[in-house]
């Protein structure tokens, strides 16, 4: 399996690509439709912003206009994931886990010379042919990129856990100290998505 690098320009998918524009749309409706029943009920807006007030710099109390907020995107290769029995990389029959991130979102707000964003990402995982319940680990990494430089870069592990009877789970990812220089925020992108590895590199 290829497995995508966070350096280099890459291909990005602002919101959805013109290529999986309508998968990415079932997968979505799905996906949150799912997610929303059971997670918030009555209020969708909550699912990805629980903080409906505005953001406030900490220091001079003044609200952030989330116009300045950059937007989160995904790149091409990194919305997918999936895991494989020992032996069987790139078998469909050999898929333990898969897991896709349907949306994102986020939100922003200044402190001193920083800009501090909370960046959400909702999915799913659904088992696969060799897979079953159990505690289900998604490696997510965001990235803040200005060109070629990487002002911001750190991977998390979403554990997601698949009851028994129950072949797929949805999960909300949440990242909440991402932090770069906000005279920069005009000029930066910003990526989710996951990150099968090696480590080694931003």
């Amino acid at each position: 399996m290829q497995r995508p690098r966070w350096r280099g320009p890459g291909r990005v998918i602002e919101g959805q690509s013109n290529v999986s524009r309508k998968v990415m749309r079932i997968s979505t409706a799905f996906a949150l439709a799912v997610f929303l029943v059971g997670c918030q009920g009555t209020d969708p807006a909550k699912v990805l912003n629980p903080n409906p007030q505005p953001a406030i710099d900490q220091q001079t109390q003044a609200e952030v206009v989330q116009g300045t907020c950059p937007q989160v995107n995904l790149r091409e290769g990194t919305a997918y994931f999936r895991t494989y029995a020992k032996g069987g990389e790139n078998n469909p029959d050999k898929v333990v886990h898969q897991a896709n991130i349907a949306t994102t979102t986020r939100q922003c707000r200044i402190s001193g010379a920083d800009m501090i964003m909370t960046v959400q990402a909702a999915g799913r995982v659904v088992a696969g042919p060799e897979g079953g319940p159990g505690t289900v680990g998604l490696p997510i990494r965001i990235v803040v990129l200005q060109g070629s430089d990487v002002l911001y870069s750190e991977l998390q592990k979403q554990s997601v856990e698949l009851p028994a009877g129950e072949p797929t789970a949805q999960f909300l990812f949440t990242n909440a100290s991402v932090k770069f220089p906000a005279a920069s925020a005009a000029g930066v992108r910003v990526y989710a998505g996951f990150d099968p590895g090696p480590y080694n590199t931003p």
